[in-house]
């Protein structure tokens, strides 16, 4: 990723781990910029296996969500997969609120959501 990124990434066990440089992701520019580096991720790079580790993230548009679950079904096209690690409470009821809980897999840690691959 450039130096403008929002984005981290590592490699672990053929899976990348996606980390947010932000801890909220709610204004229509920095929603702009997350997207485009997510899909820069799988369809420049190629990526398929995707964890985004939310563990610094404490807040999401509705925007957000939507880039979020429109990556889920673009990797699922591709045949990739993206899984959630590390999803704050507060969160994780936002997506039990809107019915989004039951489309992405969560996972308390990292590890156990790059094992989910194996």
């Amino acid at each position: 990723m450039n130096e403008e990124s929002q984005l981290t990434v590592t490699l672990q066990d053929g899976v990348s781990l996606v980390n947010f440089r932000e801890a909220s992701v709610l204004d229509a520019y920095h929603v702009g910029l997350v997207s485009k580096d997510l899909y820069a991720l799988i369809e420049k790079q190629g990526l398929r296996k995707l964890v985004l580790d939310l563990s610094s993230i404490k807040m999401l548009s509705s925007q957000t969500l939507g880039v979020l679950l429109n990556m889920r079904q673009k990797l699922d096209q591709l045949g990739g997969k993206m899984v959630l690690s590390g999803i704050d409470p507060r969160l994780y009821r936002v997506f039990k609120i809107t019915h989004l809980k039951d489309l992405f897999e969560f996972y308390e840690t990292n590890e156990e959501a790059i094992a989910s691959f194996q």
